[in-house]
């Protein structure tokens, strides 16, 4: 099979300005919706509104220029780099026009061993990740939203290991040994099972999936298995940074405890070459001001577990959805992915500190810097594109809503948990254009 060529994304950043309505006749020019947060409190019924103001702008809006120059300087490869070894730079013989050359996967070194996901598959087809915007070619297949578990798993406690890897930051859920503790657990529509378990959650930077051309500042991505499919089933956060934005307390929780991980291997680097750890650097203060913070409000909110499905991080039950792969060697190309229609709101001094601790951490054996990125980013580059669908309010309205107002939902909307209801990203028009598709597996 011929390899597939990866190309990088290009965005032009403009000044997003306001329009009357959302524009449905042309994909070229999408319409961005400005996200609102919803306030603390659910409105009454009478008074929820949607957003009301949606913007838009000509071309889709970025981040960060493509002109600007990277702030984290890639950091060289190691001499002797490990068999599964890969990176981002695209002139590298590791970046991702070549990972279709790793050959040792069946080892645990590659962390998808667990589940026999072991025969690389970068070079094949229906890879991810890609872009999605106002014209799915699917029919959404779902019938409810997905339904959560919270579990009852401490942020700070063993059960979720934190782990800052070369290309990510993530949590490993202890895998479920009894009946209790429960790990978060989601209930799918459209798959064939009732509850599946949080495997991990993965913190890439910038996007890997784009809107519309639009890359984000982040992505948060969960991950669970489906035994009988032999298949993953990804929903993926797209992170927003905005200098308007407040702190997302909630999600400050999670990165704090990356933050004490930095901050012990930093310690012991610095102890041993008699150097400052540089955590203290970046913008949003000093570490050790941060923890006291964090403690302080731990204390005071009396958290006894962290949510994954917290109102600071979900404020939509809609999605695009397709079937694609793992964004990284071995690119297993059985996922089905659930892009969420709006995204999680950061504050610019948390990009900075998840940036910080991703880009700049060293190795607790070596003290090497261990970040494999280029330009800033840890995303593989868009692959060719795949029919996708998008769930919305004509498909399904909240359970919640549905009990108060019946299938159809009340003639005012709301969102999750009866919170007030946030616009997507962008506003998707109508039925695909082609036939609609079996489910995937």
């Amino acid at each position: 099979m011929k390899p597939i060529k990866w190309t990088l994304a290009h965005t032009d950043p403009t000044t997003i300005v306001p329009t009357l309505k959302p524009n449905t006749k042309s994909s070229q020019n999408p319409t961005f919706n400005q996200t609102k947060l919803p306030s603390e409190t659910p409105t009454k019924m009478t008074d929820t509104l949607t957003t009301s103001s949606p913007t838009m702008s000509m071309y889709p809006t970025s981040s960060v220029s493509p002109s600007q120059e990277p702030r984290f300087q890639p950091h060289p490869e190691p001499q002797k780099p490990n068999p599964t070894y890969f990176n981002y730079n695209p002139a590298s013989i590791h970046g991702p026009n070549h990972w279709g050359n790793i050959t040792v996967l069946n080892s645990t070194d590659n962390y998808w061993h667990e589940f026999g996901f072991v025969e690389n598959r970068c070079n094949a087809q229906d890879q991810s990740p890609i872009d999605v915007c106002t014209k799915p070619t699917r029919d959404c297949k779902e019938h409810h939203e997905f339904r959560i578990r919270r579990g009852d798993y401490n942020v700070d406690s063993e059960l979720m290991e934190k782990q800052i890897l070369h290309n990510k930051l993530r949590v490993v859920m202890a895998r479920r040994i009894g009946e209790e503790p429960d790990p978060p657990q989601v209930d799918f529509a459209g798959i064939g099972s009732k509850k599946l378990d949080m495997l991990n959650i993965d913190i890439k930077l910038k996007s890997e999936h784009t809107i519309c051309g639009r890359r984000f500042d982040g992505e948060m991505q969960y991950y669970f298995f489906h035994p009988v499919r032999q298949a993953l089933i990804a929903i993926a956060w797209l992170f927003e940074a905005q200098p308007e934005n407040p702190e997302n307390e909630h999600l400050q929780l999670l990165i704090e405890e990356f933050q004490n991980l930095y901050d012990e291997t930093s310690k012991r680097c610095s102890e041993n070459e008699n150097t400052n750890p540089d955590s203290s650097t970046i913008e949003g203060g000093d570490s050790a001001k941060r923890r006291l913070r964090n403690g302080s409000r731990r204390e005071q909110t009396k958290l006894k577990y962290w949510d994954p499905f917290h109102s600071d991080i979900q404020k939509t039950i809609h999605f695009w959805g397709y079937t694609g792969s793992l964004t990284e060697p071995p690119c297993t190309d059985a996922v089905l992915w659930r892009i969420m229609d709006v995204p999680v709101q950061i504050s610019t001094g948390q990009l900075n500190q998840l940036q910080n601790i991703l880009f700049n951490y060293r190795s607790s054996e070596t003290c090497a810097f261990t970040s494999s990125h280029f330009n800033d980013s840890v995303a593989r580059p868009l692959a060719n594109e795949l029919r996708y669908y998008k769930c919305t309010r004509t498909d399904y309205v909240s359970d919640d809503e549905r009990e108060i107002c019946g299938d159809s939902g009340c003639d005012a909307p709301f969102g999750k948990d009866l919170q007030p209801y946030v616009e997507s990203i962008v506003y998707v028009s109508g039925p695909p254009t082609l036939s609609p598709t079996m489910m995937p597996f």
